[in-house]
């Protein structure tokens, strides 16, 4: 594995891979569909066979769970998640009256990385038989793994806005790893295996929801992710208490400190002499010049341009993303 400074730079420069899906279930059934809807914020009932929805789960206060991948297949629904997905399935189609449908978990026959970086697409190519640049986003193809005939699928998603893909493998991990496949693909452009510390910054920095450490103690208008819900929906979902909850007096919002480490999680932020907010998650910072986190400050602080300070550190609030992305500049294929 790269360490933390390394790792950082095959995300933002070659390629990362890391692992996915602590959590696997599939939903069978010709009731799959409206159970997937209950349970996840954001639509999913229009998603078509061969595409990826990601979306939050929430518990019923409205409590942010976990955040799912939503893989639609012809016969199945697979949830893929990097959260234990922990649901009482019965009670749920009990309540919606939804006989026909199974839930399974099947975590141990599956197994899931992404590779992530603006070389990835060149690291994916290999896997299938057409152009790279064919696969569009949210787009689900099946592939042949080199060396195993177990069933497998690939997916362009990704979770740091440089390009990204998620290899699904249906075998156990002693029989073939996903992971090892995304290793040596990353490998090959020069990247390798990141850590989660390279992984969370790089997500932090283009608002890609960090579960559970941005949700800690904050509603999801205050962890500033009511992007990851249908906030339009006029039905019945899992959770949907959010869409009612009070306005927030307080948000999350982007902090760099230049030339100095962000200071620790719960540090007191102030502007002059009052305080204003805490550090809600600290980064790493990833050989980088600035420390970088996610501070929640009180209304009207939660805005970019403003100089704070924590600990003595001079912080910085952000616009995100807070970094330029090679992958908007460097098209696939070029």
């Amino acid at each position: 594995m790269l360490d933390t400074t390394a790792g950082y730079h095959a995300l933002r420069n070659t390629a990362g891979a890391y692992r996915r899906g602590t959590s696997v279930l599939t939903v069978t059934g010709p009731d799959r569909t409206a159970f997937v809807s209950h349970l996840c914020a954001k639509r999913t009932e229009f998603a078509q066979p061969g595409t990826v929805t990601e979306s939050i789960a929430l518990s019923d206060d409205g409590t942010v769970e976990s955040l799912i991948l939503v893989v639609v297949e012809d016969e199945r629904i697979l949830l893929v998640s990097d959260q234990v997905v922990t649901i009482d399935a019965a009670a749920i189609t009990r309540e919606l009256e939804l006989p026909q449908v199974d839930v399974a978990d099947v975590t141990a026959g599956f197994t899931a990385a992404s590779v992530e970086g603006p070389q990835s697409w060149r690291a994916i190519q290999q896997l299938i038989d057409d152009d790279i640049s064919s696969v569009l986003l949210n787009e689900l193809r099946s592939i042949s793994v080199p060396g195993t005939t177990a069933p497998a699928l690939l997916a362009r998603v990704g979770t740091t806005a440089e390009y990204g893909y998620l290899i699904l493998v249906e075998a156990p991990s002693h029989e073939t790893d996903a992971l090892d496949l995304a290793v040596r693909l990353a490998g090959e452009v020069g990247g390798g295996e990141v850590d989660h510390h390279a992984l969370h910054r790089a997500q932090a920095e283009v608002s890609h929801p960090l579960v559970p450490a941005q949700f800690d103690g904050l509603s999801l208008a205050e962890a500033g992710a009511l992007w990851t819900l249908s906030a339009d929906r006029d039905d019945d979902f899992r959770g949907r208490s959010v869409l009612v909850a009070a306005r927030a007096d307080r948000r999350i919002v982007a902090v760099t400190s230049p030339g100095a480490d962000a200071p620790d999680v719960g540090a007191p932020v102030f502007a002059g002499e009052t305080q204003v907010g805490r550090i809600q998650v600290s980064l790493a910072r990833a050989g980088l010049p600035d420390g970088f986190a996610l501070a929640v400050l009180d209304t009207p602080f939660h805005v970019p341009g403003l100089t704070l300070r924590s600990h003595g550190v001079e912080l910085l609030t952000v616009s995100r993303p807070a970094v330029d992305l090679v992958s908007w500049a460097e098209p696939i294929g070029s």
